[in-house]
């Protein structure tokens, strides 16, 4: 009886399963985060339209990141390739509704009652600069796509912050900028280590994703320290 031989998958076929695994992986702490957070009573549909548009903003970058995923692991590279003009534009409209509207949200009184009102300013604008670098040279790598995908997963590991942020808070730990950064580097470690069973080494794209996301506690820390980024905050919140 004759037996029929069976190939396995090649290389970029098993980076895209892995693709669309970390995709799943990244949504569920944001539809975890702000649901449980919805449920509890603590957002709602009664907020402020900024925040509204705030919400639609990232959320439609993870749409966005979730259909070229999709599009790619179904070797739809023509409809990637038609999305990814949009997606090349989006994320400046991102980086100003984030350093806007966080001033904002401090005017408001709507930041959260555990950050002091420069700690709040120091974390959302150091995440949103470091998602504002690491989108710019996945767009910017576009035609290397190896180096294109990675820097575009790890500008999307910035974006799921929030989401994270809420499930920490509600299991009662200390919210601080190092504790909340933990998951987002989890994740850059197990694509680090897909890519070592993948391809058999780690692409450099993740060694400046996770310096990235690394390097926001320090920056965060320091920007706390400096009198004049402390009296910005203060002066933001009234």
């Amino acid at each position: 009886m004759a037996t029929v031989a069976v190939t396995p998958p090649s290389a970029e076929a098993r980076e895209r399963r892995f693709f669309v695994l970390m995709l799943a992986a990244l949504l569920l702490p944001v539809v975890a985060g702000f649901g449980m957070f919805a449920l509890i009573g603590i957002s709602s549909f009664g907020s402020p339209w900024w925040v509204h548009v705030h919400a639609l903003t990232f959320m439609g970058w993870l749409a966005l990141y979730s259909a070229q995923t999709l599009f790619v692991a179904r070797d739809d590279i023509a409809s990637h390739r038609r999305l990814g003009r949009i997606g090349a534009v989006y994320w400046i409209w991102m980086v100003l509704v984030g350093l806007v509207l966080t001033p904002v949200t401090l005017a408001a009184g709507r930041s959260p009652p555990f950050f002091t009102p420069p700690y709040f300013l120091a974390l959302d604008w150091v995440n949103v600069i470091a998602f504002a670098g690491l989108a710019w040279a996945g767009v910017a790598m576009r035609k290397r796509t190896d180096w294109h995908r990675r820097l575009l997963l790890s500008a999307t590991v910035c974006v799921i912050a929030p989401g994270w942020g809420r499930l920490i808070v509600l299991t009662g730990t200390p919210m601080l900028a190092a504790i909340n950064v933990v998951p987002l580097v989890l994740y850059m470690v197990v694509a680090m280590v897909a890519d070592k069973r993948i391809r058999g080494q780690v692409h450099p794209a993740y060694w400046w994703g996770l310096g990235t996301i690394v390097a926001m506690v320090p920056a965060i820390e320091l920007l706390v320290r400096i009198p004049a980024f402390v009296a910005l905050g203060e002066r933001f919140a009234g």
